[in-house]
């Protein structure tokens, strides 16, 4: 059968996939038009950029990139994801071999976390909550998740895996800092890393004066700035690990201050981290894995990471929560963070092309490299300081000045 060549509004929601053209990874403008068809069945189209003329196929930067399934079968692929099926059982259901099953996962967690890169910019979020959740791999491996959580929203800002340690934690909190436009109160569980991870990325450099003119001079040290708002959920447990005592404190901000801002910013009031273990109750129900005593457990930290990322992609834009219910419209956290206007569907998902800008993958390396570097270390000898790292270093001296001097 001959195709015809279809209406120009249908080339709305591609995007060119030339990083040197002006128009890559602006869908709706227009410049994307038809060129041909292709495949066996010549049920593949060519599109065509008018600024650059480049060619590319319409399944470029999709989940149908370089696969020969039907589309119906890619999107029975996505919802037994959803739903927590085992890989096994996804292979029975959509009637495919099990290694297409794990090259689907594969393709699928890169374009999710490519997407959440990209997308996950510049947001308004008023204050944030961060876990870890211990989990188990094949054979006799521990594999810790680290994720932070926007609280009014439900969305989920970044994933990271890696051992329980401060560098992981100072990580997760980078990503968080980087893809917000200010700085959101921190609610976390008891853990000691936080509070020095919290300093690494976010400590301005405090000089203490010397008493008298006899002495050393004090070494500079990093406190916390007057914007960082943090405390702690606190739990104790007896010998058989029950809870039987819960404590709050506030490490950074101040007990009134804080108690003030959770009340500005619409958080609630009191501080507690329930979002968090709900969160990890869900993505334990919808990660086979992940499960309590389960009987298929991950066998690669590549496949492990890859199923966590696919379910966060899906519940951020496809899955709607119901506390975010506006009357009777039902909404995702894309969608109350502001990322999204309607609620994706799997098919949308599917068909969403996902384009890698290696300009804004470079920015948002420096952004997070700057972030984990502490402000009291000295630049290399014989180097000057870079222009982003000079900068950082003036914004820290300007909020150094705001703090008091000791006497």
């Amino acid at each position: 059968m001959i195709q015809t060549t279809p209406a120009q509004d249908r080339y709305t929601r591609f995007s060119c996939p030339n990083p040197r053209c002006a128009w890559f990874n602006q869908p709706g403008k227009g410049n994307v038009t038809h060129r041909s068809w292709t495949g066996t069945r010549k049920h593949i189209e060519r599109l065509r950029c008018t600024a650059c003329d480049r060619e590319f196929s319409e399944r470029e930067g999709t989940l149908l990139v370089r696969s020969k399934l039907p589309e119906d079968t890619v999107i029975r692929l996505v919802k037994c994801q959803r739903w927590g099926v085992c890989d096994a059982g996804t292979a029975d259901i959509c009637a495919v071999d099990l290694k297409t099953v794990h090259r689907f996962q594969r393709v699928a967690a890169q374009r999710a976390e490519a997407h959440h890169r990209q997308s996950v910019q510049n947001l308004e979020v008023q204050g944030v909550q961060l876990d870890e959740a211990h989990s188990k791999l094949r054979p006799k491996q521990v594999a810790w998740v680290h994720t932070a959580l926007a609280m009014g929203s439900w969305f989920l800002l970044w994933v990271d895996f890696g051992p329980r340690t401060q560098d992981t934690a100072a990580t997760l909190i980078a990503q968080v800092v980087a893809r917000t436009r200010q700085l959101p109160l921190f609610l976390t569980d008891g853990w000691k890393a936080y509070p020095a991870a919290l300093l690494q990325v976010v400590g301005v450099v405090y000089r203490r004066r010397r008493r008298g003119n006899v002495g050393r001079k004090p070494k500079p040290r990093l406190v916390a700035p007057q914007t960082l708002f943090y405390a702690q959920v606190v739990k104790v447990r007896n010998t058989v690990g029950q809870v039987v005592e819960v404590s709050r404190r506030v490490v950074f901000g101040g007990p009134r201050r804080f108690g003030k801002q959770l009340r500005l910013r619409q958080l609630g009031p009191t501080i507690q981290t329930a979002f968090m273990e709900r969160w990890y109750g869900t993505l334990r129900g919808l990660v086979a894995p992940l499960r309590r005593r389960p009987r298929c457990l991950s066998w690669s930290h590549t496949r492990h990471r890859g199923k966590i990322w696919l379910v966060v992609s899906l519940y951020n834009f496809v899955m709607p929560h119901k506390s975010l219910r506006q009357g009777r419209t039902p909404r995702t956290p894309a969608m109350a963070i502001g990322l999204a206007d309607h609620i994706w569907s799997y098919r949308e998902y599917v068909w969403l092309p996902v384009h890698t800008d290696p300009v804004l993958t470079k920015q948002m390396d420096k952004r997070l490299a700057r972030l984990l570097t502490p402000a009291l270390q000295e630049p290399p000898m014989g180097r000057t300081q870079a222009p982003m790292q000079a900068e950082i270093v003036a914004e820290n001296a300007k909020e150094a000045a705001s703090l008091p001097k000791a006497a």
